[in-house]
């Protein structure tokens, strides 16, 4: 192993275990009161009662709710493609990633807008007294796992990431969402036709790194491969430790690349 390869492993390793014995955090981590959640928003441009949605995941990205940290995620499905418009963030991963929540949440349909709640809970994605009741109830609690992740520029954006899972958590796959904010769109035809649509927190790849056992640590490094076309200062990233058997999110970290 290289010898700076070598050292990031150590130093990693030494903050994720620092953390866990409670001491002060590397300054790169946010920290503001209970633990973050990761809020996923499916929704798409074809649908008319998305756009209410879309706000309401902006604004819990940028404020939080009741002291509430929220990792926010947008993942536009591709099944309203069909009926005039089609959204050019969409892509049938997404609704593949739907589908699995609806089996998780035992329901034979899929809808948009829904916001899912660290995979464990989900609501209509527009009731915001709804969707905060959920965010409170999930910042409760324990995660059973932890994330941590350093922006650090080599020929661009390269991310340390250190990841931990508690003994008695599940098993867990490390995931690594880039997203890109601000994104707007003159839409055309089908249910918003003639409407200027903005959408943030769009999730343009979502790239497994790992597979944590219970109690197993990891520290690695990842180059997120950029399009052209994204703006560079309008892109971040969530990272995350989510179950393959019951999709609960188990812990999560995010930053933006400005």
């Amino acid at each position: 192993m290289p010898t700076r390869a070598l050292a990031l492993t150590v130093l990693l390793s030494l903050t994720v275990l620092g953390a866990a014995r409670g001491e002060e955090a590397a300054p790169d981590v946010a920290r503001r009161g209970e633990r973050a959640v990761v809020v996923e928003l499916f929704t798409s441009q074809g649908c008319s009662s998305c756009p209410p949605a879309d706000r309401l995941l902006a604004e819990l990205g940028a404020k939080g709710a009741g002291g509430v940290e929220v990792i926010p995620l947008s993942f536009h499905v591709d099944y309203w493609n069909h009926i005039g418009w089609t959204d050019p963030f969409s892509a049938a991963e997404w609704s593949l990633r739907q589908r699995r929540y609806a089996a998780r949440f035992a329901s034979d349909t899929v809808y948009t807008p829904q916001i899912v709640v660290d995979g464990r809970s989900e609501s209509v994605g527009s009731r915001r007294g709804d969707v905060e009741r959920l965010l409170a109830a999930a910042a409760k609690l324990q995660g059973g796992g932890e994330v941590r992740i350093r922006l650090e520029e080599s020929e661009g954006p390269l991310l340390a990431i250190a990841a931990r899972l508690e003994t008695g958590a599940p098993a867990a796959d490390l995931l690594v969402a880039l997203f890109e904010t601000d994104l707007v769109t003159k839409v055309g035809s089908g249910e918003n036709a003639r409407r200027t649509l903005r959408n943030d927190y769009v999730v343009r790849r979502l790239t497994p790194l790992a597979r944590l056992e219970p109690g197993q640590e990891t520290a690695t490094e990842h180059r997120p491969e950029l399009h052209p076309a994204w703006r560079r200062d309008h892109l971040g990233v969530a990272v995350f430790l989510q179950s393959p058997a019951t999709l609960e999110i188990l812990g999560a970290s995010s930053l933006r690349f400005y």
